[in-house]
């Protein structure tokens, strides 16, 4: 056998053992499934405040939406909820809540997943293949296609186990490396933008149910010229309401739009990104597979 060709395979052991090598560091010292378990928890955390922030925005927008302004201009009796305005909000909104409730479900299917795969079993299982995996790499030399098959037996079950070992942290981290990339500013402006609009149409509500309470109080044992005072008060409060109106356009200004934005984060994250590096490591491992 040529020294260059000798020399070649050598190298190639050595890399192998490498490999494999620091595969059982990583399965027994845990930092990169801590890590990914850090990752989902912090993936997990960030769903259940943008889910509680939909459901109050959703609280306070249904809440407006029921509230009416009652208005008798020139003495016309008028009924009219200026929150109606707010329905096609509403409603991406309360789909988007579902978007939220699917994302964090599969960030709790990929941390349970994380616990199987980080399992005893499955890492002493991954530890003695490699073993076994480096001892017949350096000291097997039978050519029969018996020992052959065995051997590429042995390689197929060991990288299979090593796909179950390590995919799951991976998808995590890389998964949560895109997101602080490129993913973060957006959620973190659209957050912000939905807790403002959440506060500011609570203000809203609250400015007209205390007009509203004050009205009431108002109309018990009123005389002739309280009456006279509460239609020009109506009257006034007629002109009013284009001006309630324009307030609930503005706080919803944005809204669709950061929602939107939102739902392209969670589904990027969440579904799209995991399901991406579980195909491309699949692809890897087929590619492995076929070379064994």
């Amino acid at each position: 056998m040529p020294k260059s060709h000798f020399n070649q395979i050598l190298f190639k052991k050595a890399l192998i053992s490498l490999f494999l090598a620091v595969g059982i560091y990583l399965a027994h010292f845990n930092w990169l499934d801590t890590l990914a378990e850090d990752y989902t928890e912090q993936g997990i955390k960030r769903t259940l405040i943008t889910y509680a922030i939909s459901r109050s925005l959703n609280g306070v927008i249904s809440v407006a939406q029921g509230t009416e302004v009652a208005v008798a201009p020139a003495g016309v009796g008028l009924n009219f909820a200026p929150g109606q305005i707010l329905d096609p909000v509403n409603d991406l909104i309360e789909r988007f809540s579902w978007i939220v409730m699917a994302s964090g479900t599969s960030l709790g299917i990929q941390r349970i997943f994380l616990e199987i795969s980080s399992s005893v079993v499955i890492t002493w299982l991954l530890t003695v293949l490699i073993i076994f995996g480096v001892l017949t790499l350096w000291l097997y030399t039978k050519d029969n296609e018996i020992a052959v098959q065995r051997r590429r037996l042995l390689n197929k079950v060991l990288i299979i186990t090593i796909f179950i070992r390590f995919s799951i942290p991976l998808i995590a981290v890389a998964n949560e490396l895109i997101y602080v990339s490129y993913l973060q500013p957006k959620y973190e402006v659209a957050q912000n933008k939905l807790e403002q609009t959440s506060e500011e149409i609570q203000l809203i509500n609250d400015s007209s149910k205390a007009k509203n309470q004050a009205e009431i109080s108002q109309n018990s044992d009123e005389g002739f010229m309280d009456k006279a005072q509460r239609w020009l008060n109506n009257t006034q409060r007629s002109l009013n309401v284009e001006n309630q109106v324009e307030a609930l356009k503005q706080a919803v200004s944005d809204v669709s739009q950061q929602v939107i934005n939102m739902i392209v984060v969670f589904i990027v994250q969440t579904i799209l990104f995991p399901l991406l590096f579980l195909w491309l490591m699949i692809r890897g491992g087929r590619m492995v597979l076929k070379y064994f």
